[in-house]
């Protein structure tokens, strides 16, 4: 299936109970988010919600599964290796908010805040942190991950701690305004998309967080799952710090 930015926005159109549906194992407490996707992934609801092994798939269909994770993709490692293990081609399905307006609810009272702009921005790489998770699963030939981003509406309970209450508070539901891109990734090469043209030939991880615009922890992450992946290669070390090249024969590859 083409991917459709139109069809899948449009979907959004649609009112909240004509996505949300009450059959099914685990739908009762499903977010909208996810809800959502599974309706654009796959139209026919008899593929929702799938018995397979001693698994529930969020979509399967003949020899395909889809599985939409908004977070804690570790929750995910012992369904896929069982569902790649029995033969299944699997896609895990990431949303990324990019641009989210943050609503804070009161729970005694009720009422909502005017939204309010969060200054994070999402990206792609924002990905890397939850792909560390499954990290040992990424070069599987039966494996697609694909990473989708979108703006959004955040609505948290002022439920958390210090006085605003807004510190680790809980997440209500994350509305979507608008899916803006996609990347998928299925094999090692796909990952050269995290390796910007501006990078010196041997580079240090600082080099790389400068060029990803990204702090050291994260870059560091994103090394990791790409020297796994073969994507770049350690050449060396500087005093303490690994020195790396991107593996040209990949790059070849493209």
């Amino acid at each position: 299936m083409m991917f459709d930015f139109e069809r899948l926005n449009k979907l959004l159109e649609l009112p909240v109970d004509e996505i949300h549906t009450d059959n099914g194992v685990g739908t009762l407490s499903e977010k909208y988010l996810h809800a959502l996707l599974k309706c654009y992934y796959e139209p026919e609801r008899a593929f929702h919600e799938v018995k397979v092994d001693r698994f529930t798939a969020d979509i399967c269909r003949g020899n395909e599964i889809i599985e939409i994770q908004t977070r804690q993709l570790n929750r995910l490692r012992e369904k896929l290796e069982a569902y790649m293990l029995l033969g299944y081609n699997v896609k895990v399905v990431y949303p990324i908010p990019r641009i989210r307006w943050l609503l804070w609810v009161n729970n005694e009272t009720g009422e909502t805040t005017k939204r309010r702009k969060s200054p994070a921005v999402g990206r792609f790489f924002s990905s890397f942190f939850e792909l560390y998770k499954i990290k040992y699963f990424l070069d599987w030939d039966k494996l697609t991950i694909e990473l989708l981003l979108f703006d959004a509406e955040e609505y948290r309970n002022l439920d958390g701690y210090g006085k605003s209450k807004k510190y680790r508070s809980t997440r209500l539901e994350m509305m979507p305004l608008e899916f803006v891109d996609r990347l998928t990734l299925s094999k090692p090469s796909d990952y050269l998309a995290f390796v910007p043209e501006s990078l010196p030939p041997i580079f240090k991880s600082r080099d790389y967080a400068k060029a990803m615009k990204a702090d050291i922890s994260h870059s560091n992450t994103a090394l990791n799952i790409l020297s796994y992946l073969g994507v770049v290669e350690k050449c060396g070390k500087d005093g303490n710090a690994h020195l790396y090249k991107v593996n040209s024969r990949l790059k070849n590859q493209e």
